[in-house]
């Protein structure tokens, strides 16, 4: 009798509170807190910090099932969901609403919502305690979840739902939290999928640039009365503070998309290809823009959303920006092309004897404003170290020579940053490898993607005088080209000029010998040794990328050739 008039009065208590309750499925830094701002703004509905409801409901329901269930004879595993009589989910429905009763009633509102993260792994338990419960599904494309990841925790990921994933991929952040976020937006589809009456999907992308048509749009599917102006007026209305959410917002005045397509600063090479299939596939299911092999060429604003325009390509132009407000792109722009004027004639053919891989290649310089806004300083390096610069070459030149080798879908190599960070590097203040490890220089090198320093990097910063520590300078050689007997090695006199570049010593190779090679007897730089040049690739002999490669000697073992511009041999001493 006792227990039926508590459970009475409980329910009675309660009622006020058990009114629909709404609840977000979301993954973290998808923008769920002002979300929260949103709802909790409206003059209906309270929404607190992330309670962490549905994992106490789940944990209770457990208890519950457990005792009733026991001594009934029928063994069940210990992870199975539990079997919610009426009288249970009665009972954990009004444990619930008891709690949130008073706070309500405080709030002077009629109905409350909970943003928490975990949200998406108890969804079924609540639709069971919560028959008319409403759901807002709000996705964000996965890139800009890791990029956010990632900038808030700068030492280490951890807490917003990442740690199981950190053990599952140590070492990738972006492979972690790329799959926790597959984990989290896939359950909640396809809760959603099972629920369609009860849910409601938004994209992150168009509530910061809609707000006001997408809050509207929530609060018509829950039934609650327009709320005009709603997303201005939220940073504006006290909410409480002591709780779980994003830190970031209480020092904001306002919806801003700008943080929306910062991940294409994410590189997309640290998805292992099963995990980056999986993404792709939910990617589309959304409507999203997928993750291609050109997703970090882009330069200017690139909105994640399939659906939407794009305005910004993969193939350069001399300038195809926008004016930038606060002229910051132009004056880094005008820095950098001064900069390069003040290289000469002996700066760029050090250049190109340095790093005859750049040859013929065109480099943009990109300023990227925070707005989108973008300038390209296209950069011709010359083919040869006392040939014609061409200094002012159009970038849409490398395409034309690469379409009519029949490479037309070649990417042109970039290097892209923001004014701040190019004015930083212009001026002495920062390195070019911090602003590259820490995403705000992207170096979109299609010929050489894996290497942190490749040629086109070196080169580039060279010509803006970035570099100060001098590579070892490539050797004249002289080769003797007659064919001698084993063993013997030329006199001085025998020995003629040809102009060989770019060597490079074995650190990984071993030295290979060939019978069928011609035998040359090398000398400079204080080494002795012999080489074996080999037309092309032989049958069953590879180099380093591929090429032939055959040198051996008595100085130094030198391995790699690349035969390509005969009779010149190249590698780096």
């Amino acid at each position: 009798m006792c227990d039926t008039r508590v459970m009475q009065n409980t329910h009675a208590r309660g009622a006020q509170a058990s009114q629909s309750p709404v609840f977000v499925l979301t993954t973290s830094r998808s923008g769920s807190t002002l979300v929260r701002f949103i709802l909790d703004s409206h003059p209906d509905l309270a929404c607190p910090p992330e309670t962490g409801v549905s994992s106490a409901l789940a944990q209770l329901g457990r208890v519950w099932d457990i005792l009733e269930n026991t001594g009934s004879g029928e063994p069940r595993p210990p992870m199975a969901p539990p079997a919610r009589s009426p009288r249970a989910a009665a009972a954990l429905r009004a444990a619930i609403d008891d709690a949130f009763r008073d706070y309500l009633r405080a709030r002077g509102k009629k109905r409350w919502c909970d943003k928490s993260l975990d949200t998406f792994q108890f969804a079924d338990i609540l639709a069971q305690i919560y028959p008319d419960a409403k759901f807002i599904v709000l996705t964000r494309h996965c890139m800009d979840v890791i990029a956010s990841g990632v900038e808030i925790c700068p030492w280490g990921l951890s807490r917003f739902g990442f740690d199981p994933f950190v053990a599952q991929y140590p070492g990738n952040s972006v492979a972690a939290i790329g799959s926790y976020w597959l984990a989290c937006t896939q359950a909640s589809l396809a809760f959603a999928e099972k629920h369609p009456g009860s849910c409601h999907r938004i994209r992150y992308e168009d509530l910061v640039t809609a707000p006001e048509d997408t809050a509207a749009a929530i609060f018509s599917f829950l039934g609650a009365a327009p709320a005009p102006g709603i997303t201005e007026t939220a940073f504006a209305t006290p909410h409480d503070s002591d709780g779980p959410g994003d830190e970031k917002i209480w020092f904001t005045s306002g919806v801003t998309g700008d943080s929306a397509g910062r991940g294409v600063n994410v590189p997309a090479a640290a998805l292992p290809p099963p995990l980056h299939q999986l993404i792709n596939e939910t990617l589309a299911k959304l409507n999203y823009r997928t993750i291609g092999d050109d997703w970090n060429a882009a330069a200017g604003p690139l909105d994640p959303r399939a659906d939407a325009p794009a305005t910004a390509g993969n193939t350069a132009a001399a300038d195809n920006s926008a004016p930038s407000q606060d002229g910051e792109v132009e004056r880094a722009a005008r820095a950098i092309a001064a900069r390069i004027a003040t290289r000469n004639q002996a700066d760029l053919d050090a250049i190109a004897a340095y790093w005859p891989e750049v040859a013929n290649i065109t480099m943009r310089i990109v300023v990227q404003g925070t707005d989108g806004d973008h300038q390209e300083i296209p950069w011709h390096f010359p083919a040869a170290v006392n040939g014609s610069v061409n200094g002012t070459a159009d970038a849409s030149s490398d395409a034309a020579r690469a379409e009519s080798n029949g490479e037309a879908n070649r990417q042109i190599p970039a290097i892209i940053a923001a004014p701040a960070t190019w004015q930083s590097l212009l001026d002495g203040r920062s390195n070019l490898v911090t602003e590259i490890t820490a995403s705000r220089l992207r170096c979109v090198n299609p010929r050489d993607a894996h290497r942190l320093r490749s040629d086109e990097v070196h080169a580039t910063a060279a010509l803006l005088g970035l570099a100060t520590i001098p590579v070892r300078t490539p050797t004249n050689l002289q080769v003797h080209a007659e064919k001698l007997p084993r063993g013997r090695c030329p006199q001085d006199s025998d020995w003629t000029q040809l102009c060989v570049s770019n060597w490079t010593t074995s650190l990984d190779h071993s030295p290979v010998k060939l019978a069928s090679a011609k035998r040359l007897w090398v000398r400079g730089a204080g080494c002795r040794a012999a080489v074996y040049l080999v037309p092309r690739t032989p049958p069953g002999l590879t180099g380093p990328g591929g090429r032939g490669a055959g040198v051996t000697g008595d100085g130094h073992n030198l391995i790699r050739s690349d035969h390509r511009r005969q009779p010149d041999i190249t590698g780096r001493v």
